[in-house]
């Protein structure tokens, strides 16, 4: 039978509550929950302890959070450096009434030193080794302190308070820090000691040490001292120790090294140009001063000062993703602020299909009529010849083919195909779809493009362009770059089309052909999109695939047979 209050529980007939430890603290207290009893058979009564216990395990948890996960301070001030010293005596009187409550404590003391009489006073003379003899002690209630007892305690009082009086005549403040770090520690509160103020506050705890450790020597004398109250936490110290405020730049900070794999160098660039640019609107915002209103102005702000709506829109996207890391991952923010908020963007330059003069334009350039090779180096030498080609006759993707290997060109099924994978040093594929095996046009064979792989493998060179660069992570970068340098200097100056416009020109070559959109992924790379059966069962022939790479044909187009 349970009682209306969560938890409590009937055991015989005395009354239980049972407390879940909260996940996150499991591996600190050991173990998932506990049931605790309360004394009583009276479910009225039961009700009453369990919720005052509860209320106290609840603080409890809430108070080793704060310890595990302290907050830094931005300043110490007086009146937190106050009351850290009066915790500090407190702790030191605490630790002391201990000692005088339960004797069994100072076994150890009595065990491993020896009080000596020097100069009228005790001392604790450490490092004398004494013949163990168990003290009779008397343990019935109200007995106190032993006459041997009593003499140990003096001891080490006296030790303690002449070794605090030289830390405090010697202005040694270091050796209070750890007490003092305990005890913020305590409220939540990670002590610097370099941090402003701090050595002040050291200074007001050394001097509270000194005084807890005088006033336990004079509890020996028999004065009477009485140990200060400290409530469990402070208000007036929280308001002290203003945490120093999350900003979006410490997301950032924490989103470059999360995920199940490292953040590529352009992508922590894009993000950190659009934090840069928030961040010069809104510096020194705090993160949880960043509202939905913050997020509408930024957005116009966006909208009137990009050159694009595309960017705007970027920019803003950018900004979302880190305040829903923010708020999902880290859970820094109770949300993210920012949802709904959008800019709308049109595509102004959307990619075409090469027209038949551009490729007249392209190819018939020195290049490609009497193999000039290029000098720049990012052009790649030869690459700067065959890329554009395979380009021209698979519409493979510029990434692609900047990274392939020469055992990427094999004979598969009698069919000589490119073989494309992430599986060498430095490569990768877009998507699933992207794994593939393309097959070469006859017409880049007629060009020669076979026996230029077979040069490649005598000079025994992993890559199929030994001269060209490839940036890591992004290898058709550098050569995307030459691309357009070249196609500039050769009249085509407009936006489009650009390298990645082959794909959009070799489509409608294979559908006008007859051959399916599912046949057309298999060249392209593209994942199928359709029913379950398309997906799943409609499997595609390395020769259907054949059949529909020969159907891309430029009647209009002539290719002399240039290369060596």
């Amino acid at each position: 039978m349970a009682g209306t209050l969560t938890g409590l529980n009937l055991r015989g007939t005395r009354w239980y509550i049972n407390i879940v430890v909260p996940p996150d603290l499991r591996e600190v207290y050991g173990k998932r929950a506990m049931n605790l009893a309360l004394d009583t058979s009276d479910r009225r009564e039961a009700t009453a302890r369990g919720t005052m216990k509860r209320a106290e395990w609840l603080a409890e948890f809430a108070a080793k959070r704060r310890e595990l996960k302290p907050q830094p301070l931005s300043v110490i001030t007086r009146e937190l450096a106050q009351e850290l010293a009066l915790r500090v005596r407190a702790r030191v009187l605490r630790q002391d009434d201990a000692l005088r409550e339960d004797a069994s404590i100072l076994a150890p003391f009595a065990h491993a030193a020896k009080v000596v009489e020097h100069r009228g006073s005790s001392a604790l003379r450490i490092g004398e080794s004494t013949p163990h003899v168990a003290p009779f002690r008397d343990m019935s209630a109200g007995a106190g302190l032993s006459d041997d007892d009593a003499e140990t305690l003096a001891g080490l009082n006296a030790l303690l308070d002449a070794r605090a009086g030289a830390d405090l005549a010697k202005r040694r403040r270091a050796a209070v820090l750890p007490l003092v770090r305990f005890e913020a520690l305590k409220l939540g509160i990670a002590f610097d000691p370099h941090g402003e103020g701090a050595q002040e506050a050291l200074g007001a705890c050394l001097l509270a040490y000194r005084k807890a450790r005088q006033e336990a020597a004079l509890r020996d004398a028999g004065e009477a001292i009485e140990t200060p109250v400290v409530p469990p936490s402070s208000d007036a110290l929280k308001a002290a120790a203003k945490p120093l405020a999350r900003t979006l730049r410490d997301v950032y900070d924490r989103w470059t090294k999360s995920g199940d794999k490292p953040r590529s160098a352009d992508s922590i660039a894009v993000y950190d140009r659009a934090l840069r640019q928030f961040e010069g609107q809104h510096k020194g915002l705090a993160l949880t001063d960043i509202t939905r209103e913050i997020g509408n102005t930024y957005r116009t702000w966006l909208w009137e000062n990009c050159n694009t709506t595309k960017t705007a829109r970027d920019r803003l996207t950018n900004i979302k993703s880190l305040l829903k890391f923010a708020a999902e991952t880290l859970e820094w923010l109770p949300k993210q602020p920012w949802v709904g908020l959008d800019i709308k963007t049109t595509t102004t330059n959307k990619r075409r299909p090469w027209k038949d003069d551009e490729l007249a334009t392209l190819f018939s350039s020195p290049l490609h009529t009497a193999y000039a090779l290029p000098d720049a180096r990012y052009g790649g030498r030869e690459a700067a010849y065959w890329i554009p080609l395979l380009g021209l006759f698979t519409g493979t993707r510029l990434g692609e083919l900047c990274q392939l290997r020469t055992d990427d060109v094999q004979k598969v099924d009698a069919v000589n195909v490119l073989v494309l994978t992430n599986e060498g040093e430095g490569q990768s594929i877009k998507s699933a779809a992207g794994h593939r095996s393309v097959p070469i046009h006859s017409e880049l064979i007629r060009l020669g493009f076979l026996k230029y792989v077979e040069t490649v493998k005598v000079s025994l060179s992993d890559s199929l362009w030994p001269a060209l660069p490839l940036r890591k992570g992004k290898p058709s970068d550098y050569f995307g770059r030459w691309f357009k340098d070249h196609r500039n200097a050769l009249g085509l100056t407009d936006t489009r089309p650009d390298f990645h416009c082959f794909r959009h020109t070799v489509r409608p070559l294979m559908r006008r052909a007859g051959h399916s959109d599912g046949t057309m992924d298999k060249v392209t790379g593209h994942k199928t999109v359709g029913s379950v059966g398309t997906v799943v069962y409609d499997h595609h022939t390395l020769g259907e695939i054949h059949e529909a790479v020969e159907a891309i044909r430029y009647p209009g187009l002539t290719l002399p047979v240039v290369a060596p």
